[in-house]
């Protein structure tokens, strides 16, 4: 009688121990720290305009004179001149990034990346002199610039990928991303005929991203993302800090594309430091 029991409670209880182990699914979000390669295209440059006239003036006639001192009779013609000044922005084409991933049992993930990150300082300076008579070097004029130069920028996406959670060792995911971005950029010039040029620009851009994922082991994969970037908004501007123009002649322009779309590449490769619970 025993025996019959203990075969009828093994036929109940097998079914549903079968049961709960099949149920049993990793829970919770798988959460990731990558290090990143990024490509972006360089800015439009800015661009000034601005025109005058100067008079060239031939020595005539110089004579002194008892009471009067020197005297000197030029005469010249007035020279219309056109003065266009084009300043490109120092842009990272390659640069390290880092990002954090929280990744949902239903593949859809969100992440947060660091995109841009650079602050660089750079200056060059020629200096031409000749010799006087007595032999002795005299500086004419020198040229050259000294440029400073940073950019700032995080992307956050939402996406998600398709195809098999563990079996799939390549994946295809799409995501969409919002990115601003920060740049700062100062020109100064080593010639008084050259005048300090500040660029302050924030802008906000908007990506759809296609992308692959290869599972390289466990806990590593690496994604490469192809991140076409539209703009969505551009505020703030450059500046030319001459004190001969008016407020309206310093601020430099800058020309869009219509619409302004530029195609940017990033390959990350990930480290899962949390996995779900089994």
């Amino acid at each position: 009688m025993k025996g019959l029991l203990l075969l009828g409670s093994l036929w109940v209880l097998l079914p549903i121990s079968s049961f709960s182990q099949r149920s049993k699914k990793p829970k919770g979000p798988t959460i990731s720290v990558s290090t990143s390669i990024n490509y972006y295209p360089a800015l439009e440059p800015y661009s000034s305009f601005n025109n005058y006239f100067v008079e060239d003036d031939d020595l005539i006639l110089t004579y002194l004179t008892a009471n009067s001192g020197t005297f000197v009779v030029e005469e010249g013609d007035l020279f219309y001149i056109e003065r266009t000044s084009t300043n490109s922005i120092p842009t990272q084409l390659l640069s390290l990034g880092a990002s954090v991933q929280v990744k949902m049992e239903s593949l859809l993930f969100h992440e947060l990346s660091l995109t841009k990150l650079s602050v660089t300082k750079t200056s060059n300076e020629i200096n031409y002199a000749t010799l006087d008579s007595l032999g002795k070097t005299r500086l004419l004029f020198r040229q050259g610039f000294e440029h400073k130069a940073s950019a700032f920028g995080l992307r956050y996406e939402l996406g998600k990928y398709f195809g098999k959670r563990k079996s799939a060792k390549v994946r295809f995911g799409l995501s969409a991303g919002l990115e601003p971005s920060l740049y700062f950029y100062k020109r100064t010039s080593n010639s008084f005929q050259e005048y300090p040029v500040s660029i302050k620009l924030f802008t906000v851009e908007l990506s759809l991203n296609p992308m692959l994922s290869f599972m390289l082991s466990k806990k590593v994969s690496l994604d490469v993302k192809v991140v076409p970037n539209l703009l969505l908004g551009d505020f703030g501007g450059a500046t030319e800090d001459n004190p001969n123009f008016s407020n309206k002649q310093k601020k430099l322009s800058r020309e869009y594309r219509s619409p302004d779309i530029d195609v940017a590449f990033s390959a990350v490769l990930r480290y899962n430091i949390k996995e779900p619970k089994k």
